[in-house]
Formats: structure tokens, C-alpha cells, sequence
């Protein structure tokens, strides 16, 4: 299958899961369809990943399991959207296209962000950890007046996939009950909100909690910018970390990085 620009409505037919950017105006998305070894590179991935988050969360891991398609899909969204046609491998080299889990370093991947770095989130540097205060706005993406894009740099192009449900929070009483989600083209839309039992931890054996996402999964890049905030009822410094895959050219994680 040669590349295309397809519908969303196709690309969340394929996937089962319904994407949050065809909420917020994006009609339309380019799309290759990956190859069945490029498969196998995203199959050893996602599984590895998925084996140990079953050992620590079972329900969570369960939640991720049903959206593998999704993942297949988003990687030919990216492959589709990088500019040089390029194939999956893991580990990636030189000239192919990365996949993993996402890290803080794929989000934030520059520790002050700009018009050209838009990557505009309240999230420490390196860290899935936010300080904030009680009653004050926090951003998961974006800062409330800038939008955050993906990294464009040349060789450093990154799509990033948030799942369904994929907002987490552990070690402490969950912060939050309401988000807003908007993007570029849809910014006039309201605030969703999350039932209290969010409190109560998903393990019997360990404090984690699961936020739902309503709107559903997220696949973000450089050409559509989202803000996804919320209002913190507690202040401090708390864990919120993101369950997503990043798919990237090469360079942008060819070594072991640190944002500084």
C-alpha cells in the first residue's frame, strides 16, 4: 500500500479505538501501511513493554493489550508523515525509524521550549514528575497560551501515540478531576471530567492510579499543535506518567539522552 491521505474515521476503524484528534478537527490524516517485518520490529517492542507492565498492573496492562492495533496504525501515520520514506528497526540505526515506549525525553525533548522546540508541557525536565499548586492550571501538553508540537528537527522527527486511558499517577492521592483537551483546529471546546472513584487505586498492592480518557487516544506531531491541562486540587510535586509509544527518525534517540 503506497502512501495516502486517508480519513480519520478509517484510521480509528482499523485501530478499534476512537482518537481524540478526529474530536478536536482533524479530518485527515497521511498513512502507509507498514510492512510485515516492520510488524515484527513493533510486535517485540510493545510486547516487551506490555510483559512487565502485566507483572506490576495487571488492569492497566490488560487496557493497553486492546489498543495494539492502534499502535500498528500510528506507525504508518508516522512512517507516512516522515519526510524521507524510511523502514522500522529495532534497535534502530542510521537511516531507519525508531519505535519505543515513551519516555520523559521524547515529550520534553528540549529543556526550554520555543516556536521552533514547541514542546511546551509542565513536566520537570527528564521526569514524568509536575510541582503544582492547588487550584492553579497544570499542562500535560502545552502551557495554556502555547501549543506543543512534536520535535521537527532534521533527522529528529518524532510522532508520539498516547493511549486510551494512558494518564497515570502513583505515590500519592490522585490531583486531578478536570481536563481540557483542545487543539489548533478545535480550541473552543470544553472541559471533561473524571468519576471520583479515580481515588481508589487499580492494585489491591500498590498505590497507581488509572485517569480515563474520555475523548480517547492521542497521536501527536509537528504539524498539529494540542494543549491537554487540568486543575490540580492538591499541591506538591506528583508522578503522572504517560503510557504512549514515540516513533522517530533515528537520530532523535540515537544514544542514550539526557534534556539539558
Amino acid at each position: 500500500m503506497s502512501e495516502e491521505i486517508v480519513p480519520l474515521e478509517l484510521i480509528e476503524s482499523q485501530a478499534g479505538v476512537e482518537l481524540a484528534n478526529k474530536k478536536l478537527g482533524i479530518t485527515q490524516t497521511d498513512y502507509i501501511k507498514i510492512e510485515p517485518k516492520e510488524k515484527e520490529v513493533i510486535d517485540k517492542v510493545f510486547d516487551a513493554g506490555l510483559k512487565h507492565l502485566y507483572k506490576v498492573a495487571p488492569e492497566i496492562a490488560r487496557d493497553i493489550e486492546r489498543q495494539k492495533k492502534l499502535v500498528y496504525v500510528a506507525a504508518g501515520v508516522a512512517k507516512a508523515k516522515m519526510p524521507t520514506t524510511k523502514s522500522y528497526a529495532f534497535p534502530s540505526m542510521s537511516g531507519n525509524l525508531g519505535v519505543a515506549w515513551l519516555i520523559p525525553q521524547a515529550l520534553k525533548y528540549v529543556a526550554t521550549a520555543s516556536s521552533d522546540n514547541p514542546a511546551y508541557t509542565s513536566y520537570k525536565t527528564n521526569l514524568w514528575e509536575m510541582d503544582l499548586t492547588a487550584g492553579t492550571a497544570a499542562w500535560i501538553l502545552g502551557d495554556g497560551t502555547n501549543y506543543y508540537k512534536t520535535s521537527s528537527a532534521t533527522n529528529k522527527h518524532a510522532v508520539i501515540l498516547i493511549f486510551e486511558n494512558g494518564l497515570l499517577e502513583y505515590g500519592s492521592t490522585p490531583v486531578a478531576e478536570q481536563f481540557k483537551l483542545i487543539s489548533e483546529a478545535s480550541s473552543k471546546v470544553g472541559i471533561y471530567t473524571v468519576e471520583p472513584l479515580v481515588e481508589i487505586p487499580v492494585s489491591d498492592e500498590k498505590a497507581i492510579y488509572q485517569y480515563p480518557t474520555p475523548l480517547g487516544a492521542l497521536i501527536l506531531d509537528w504539524d498539529m499543535g494540542f494543549m491537554w491541562g487540568f486543575m490540580p486540587k492538591y499541591s506538591g510535586t506528583h508522578k503522572l506518567p504517560l503510557l504512549g509509544m514515540v516513533f522517530y527518525e533515528h537520530d532523535f534517540l540515537a544514544d542514550l539522552t539526557w534534556v539539558a
